[in-house]
């Protein structure tokens, strides 16, 4: 079975930036070995974060994207939720689970990490998550 998840921008510019566990998990997506699903607002955000907090040019958030797109699945959200309370700006990662049936949300956000889970939603760290996918492989 390919596990299907959603990853939190964070794990995505972590990715970008740094040879570690998230990108390990970027690089399972892009070899094909997990299908990553995305929505406009999830990407919307990650486009937001590289220009303000990263002071990345436009072509090169935009060639990001493309790169992303390449190896993700993008989701129409139907159903706005309301499930963090402390953070509204991550309700995106639950609709988007909800809406492509994911089997994970990985995060490095506190907010989501302490749900743990949501409707069968395990919401772990990516270093977790890769025990889990290469535990399965075996």
């Amino acid at each position: 079975m390919v596990l299907r998840v959603v990853i939190d921008t964070n794990i995505y510019i972590s990715a970008i930036f740094w040879n570690a566990k998230p990108r390990e998990v970027i690089d399972l997506g892009r070899d094909g070995k997990i299908i990553i699903f995305t929505s406009l607002d999830i990407e919307n955000e990650i486009a937001g974060k590289l220009k303000t907090k990263f002071k990345l040019a436009e072509e090169d958030v935009n060639q990001i994207l493309l790169d992303f797109s390449t190896f993700t699945l993008p989701v129409k959200i139907n159903k706005q939720l309301i499930v963090v309370q402390d953070d509204s700006d991550d309700n995106k990662f639950i609709e988007c689970a909800l809406e492509c049936k994911a089997n994970y949300i990985i995060s490095g956000d506190r907010h989501l990490l302490n749900l743990k889970e949501y409707e069968g939603i395990k919401i772990i760290k990516s270093s977790e998550f890769l025990k889990v996918f290469y535990k399965q492989e075996s």
